[in-house]
């Protein structure tokens, strides 16, 4: 059950009957997954005294990606690893493809229903100097000592200007599919005691947007690199690729927006655990922040082309490894 109150209210029922309208394509098509928990019924309500709208969903078997590959030591279950990476990569090609479709065919609908505007070059940008200045302000940032705070302090100061001095970084050009635009372990959920070939990545509290399926692809690789050894991160982004390519076989992006989008997720990590009293900690904490400032350390020192194409998955896999 979602419940939610003042001014989300509206954008969030109209994101709802948008992902209603989704799951029904998906459903149609034999033999895809449905990403997303089907919705049972949602209506008004008041809550706190407040007017509210509520949403109930059907119950999602399973564990999130998260609490599956905390316990695993190093190189354990490599199987297992490889096909939770190869089911969610199934599940992020089937919104993709699915959706794109949708999206060009009621452009005006889901305009109405996402915000389209989020991704923008302007915006994300806009918002990465945010993340920096918050790094570079910090007194402290959990987990971090003093040296390893002033390294993420020069480096969130080198990319706000690397990124403000070019231009080039020409953002999602093409906006034409619904991402999930949070992607990490904690909002995918798989049943791991179910068949392997009938396990389903479902994926919950999505922030729906138009965008770059390339995003969500950047997300979730640098949620794996942050939370796992190097022989299971491995194994994971090639269950993720194989999963992803079976839909969308000749997928590539290019090379300047995945470092924008990696460098994004991995300021976001880091101002999270700059601020004073952080409302949520992740189940594993931020002793793995320091895995962040190595790929920000390898992305800055990363020479490209803006107008060259990458296979994202090979090129992470090479920065991180």
């Amino acid at each position: 059950m979602i419940l939610v109150k003042g001014a989300e209210v509206p954008p969030l029922q109209k994101a709802a009957v948008l992902r209603r309208k989704i799951v029904e394509e998906l459903a149609s098509k034999a033999g895809l997954p449905v990403p997303f928990p089907v919705e049972i019924q949602s209506g008004p309500c008041t809550f706190e005294g407040s007017a509210a709208w509520v949403f109930i969903n059907s119950y999602v078997p399973g564990t999130d990606l998260t609490s599956i590959v905390r316990p695993l030591a190093p190189g354990q279950d490599s199987e297992l690893v490889h096909e939770i990476g190869q089911a969610t990569g199934v599940s992020l090609a089937v919104l993709h493809s699915t959706s794109k479709t949708l999206v060009k065919a009621r452009h005006e609908e889901v305009a109405g229903s996402v915000d389209q505007d989020i991704f923008s070059q302007k915006t994300i940008l806009t918002r990465q100097e945010l993340l920096a200045r918050r790094v570079r302000e910090a007194s402290k940032i959990t987990a971090l000592d003093d040296r390893e705070i002033r390294r993420a302090r020069s480096l969130a100061g080198s990319f706000t200007n690397r990124f403000r001095a070019t231009g080039r970084h020409a953002v999602g050009e093409t906006l034409g599919c619904l991402i999930h635009t949070d992607l990490h372990g904690g909002n995918i959920i798989l049943d791991t005691s179910a068949p392997p070939q009938s396990r389903i990545a479902s994926f919950i509290d999505d922030q729906l947007s138009v965008g770059d399926s390339g995003y969500d692809i950047a997300s979730i690789q640098n949620w794996a690199f942050e939370v796992m050894d190097e022989q299971s991160f491995t194994t994971f982004i090639r269950g993720l690729e194989i999963g992803y390519r079976s839909l969308i076989p000749h997928y590539t992006m290019r090379n300047s927006d995945l470092l924008l989008y990696l460098t994004d997720r991995s300021l976001g990590r880091l101002a999270y655990y700059a601020r004073s009293s952080p409302k949520w900690v992740e189940p594993y904490g931020s002793e793995r922040l320091i895995r962040h400032l190595d790929l920000l350390d390898k992305i800055a020192s990363t020479a490209t082309s803006p107008d060259s194409f990458t296979d994202p998955f090979a090129t992470v896999r090479r920065l991180a490894t």
